[in-house]
């Protein structure tokens, strides 16, 4: 899709979420987790936010977002 779509200034990109999204339903199933074993929300949208105003000079495509304390 960015391959037909980027020469028309249209910006593709995909966000890989790569851990557990801290909501209410997930801190219910693992109460024993830290804050640091979740991805926050409002994390998500701010890369998001961050994909969205890229420069054109400098587009990113694939961006994945881990929480911190995941073990590699």
């Amino acid at each position: 899709m960015a391959r037909h779509l980027w020469p028309f200034g249209i910006h593709v990109s995909l966000l890989i979420v790569e851990g557990i999204v801290n909501i209410p339903a997930s801190r219910n199933k693992m109460p024993d987790k830290n804050d640091d074993f979740f991805v926050n929300p409002a994390d998500i949208a701010a890369t998001i936010y961050h994909l969205c105003t890229q420069p054109r000079s400098a587009w990113s495509f694939e961006v994945e977002a881990r929480p911190f304390g995941e073990i590699w």
